[in-house]
């Protein structure tokens, strides 16, 4: 995506900083000892379930729940999430408004700005959803079929990606990455069936599994080999088998009891793939999901707008973890939240958007990164979303002449809540160190159900 607008992140004068507490330099110095000490992993992959699927203790039949608010928003980003790199990050936030002008408001962010093409796709879904509850012939599976196709079309550069395809033209920054197709990580898989399943008793159930595995395989294996129309036809065929898998009871057990084997290299790269397959079956299982929730709630969608956060511009540091890492950023998901936190100090107390329910949960394309995961815990506005548990040093929160007091104090004491905590992790792990695998930075959870 190009850009060709950002915000300063720095603006705030010394005496009003919100790095006060602990200076900004300290707080980076902090992080890179911790990622010395870990290698950039200081914590295991985090995984939150949202407790109350109430509605925001709100009576309101027109209030969607936190679990129904937190997959939408979570949809939602990972369609908006359709680049490489930076750009395959972004953050969703659902803006309800209540009463005579019943709205959904779809707040995107992201490192990088949206392009036309993209915003242009998720107006279409979004009219899409807006037909469902109309009076037509047109059924809800054609709806799921018509927005499905609307995705696989903008995504189809995204999916050769997932698919480590031959098809796939590597970015720049991958080419030198040899990774094999995807289709060559099903015998790894395949393989693992006898470790989970061993027992004689069991042997129904091991080729059962088996034979849905190889079946899946084959399909991959033969899109690498089609041409012209027909992959287009393959590619389709192959997510929707991929989603069918992942809804299948012994796959699912299949993948749950691999969870439990203790962990050695290859049961790493099996739940890998099968993570992988996850992620590409999901864009079928979007489909599904939002022309449902679309059907459950059709007063919620009967009028949808899309906004974007304009996204911040990066800024220079010299203290990092790796040699190259020479800018910060500020990641989509602090963008939301700083967003709504201005929004909120100037509201005025007739504003028309007292009739909002503001957002509870932040969607995210990606687990949220170790730092995203500290400061939205520490800022205790938002239910934590699930963390990969990475370190980014080059991670940073907008310091603006424009916050209030308030605003200004509570981001100064979250990040001395932040620094006193990557500090304790650093001293518990001690300069001996700890060393985790490098985790999966985003999950789509079809297989544990």
């Amino acid at each position: 995506m190009t850009s060709t607008t950002f915000r300063e992140v720095r603006t705030a004068n010394e005496n009003d900083t919100i790095w006060k507490k602990v200076s900004e330099d300290d707080f980076r110095r902090h992080l890179v000892e911790l990622e010395q000490r870990t290698n950039a992993i200081p914590i295991d992959v985090q995984v939150f379930e949202l407790k109350n699927h109430g509605t925001h203790g709100l009576s309101n039949q027109h209030v969607l729940p936190l679990s129904v608010e937190q997959r939408t928003a979570d949809d939602f980003a990972f369609l908006a999430a359709v680049q490489e790199g930076a750009q395959s990050v972004a953050a969703v936030c659902l803006e309800q408004y209540l009463g005579k002008n019943q709205l959904l408001k779809v707040r995107f962010a992201a490192v990088d700005t949206f392009d036309e093409k993209l915003k242009f796709m998720l107006e279409n879904i979004c009219k899409l959803l807006m037909r469902v509850n109309t009076p037509a012939q047109t059924s809800q599976d054609d709806y799921t079929e018509e927005l499905f196709r609307l995705v696989m079309r903008h995504h189809h550069s995204r999916l050769l990606a997932r698919l480590r395809s031959v098809k796939w033209s590597k970015p720049r920054y991958l080419a030198a990455s040899h990774k094999k197709p995807l289709w060559r990580d099903f015998a790894n898989v395949v393989h693992r069936v006898q470790h989970v399943y061993p027992t004689k008793k069991e042997s129904v159930t091991r080729r059962q599994v088996e034979q849905k595995l190889l079946r899946l395989a084959s399909v991959y294996e033969d899109f690498e080999s089609c041409e012209g129309v027909e992959e287009e036809q393959i590619l389709i065929r192959l997510v929707r088998c991929t989603y069918e898998l992942c809804q299948c009871p012994c796959i699912q057990a299949f993948a749950s009891r691999l969870e439990l084997l203790r962990p050695t290299a290859q049961i790493a790269a099996a739940l890998k793939c099968l993570h992988q397959l996850e992620k590409i079956g999901s864009y079928y299982s979007i489909s599904v999901d939002l022309v449902l929730t679309t059907k459950q709630y059709p007063v919620t969608f009967s009028n949808i707008q899309l906004e974007y956060v304009v996204p911040y511009a990066s800024i220079s540091t010299s203290i990092a973890y790796e040699s190259w890492a020479n800018t910060c950023h500020v990641h989509a998901e602090i963008q939301l939240v700083v967003d709504y936190d201005l929004r909120h100090q100037n509201l005025k107390e007739n504003d028309g958007e007292a009739v909002m329910v503001w957002p509870h949960v932040i969607g995210t394309s990606k687990y949220l990164c170790y730092l995203c995961y500290l400061f939205i815990k520490h800022h205790r506005q938002y239910f934590i979303a699930n963390t990969h548990g990475r370190l980014y040093d080059q991670w940073t929160v907008p310091d603006l002449k424009d916050y209030g007091r308030a605003v200004q104090q509570r981001y100064a004491d979250v990040l001395k809540k932040m620094d006193e905590e990557v500090r304790a992790t650093s001293d518990a792990v001690g300069e001996r160190g700890q060393w985790r695998a490098e985790p999966m930075t985003s999950r789509r959870n079809l297989l544990l159900q």
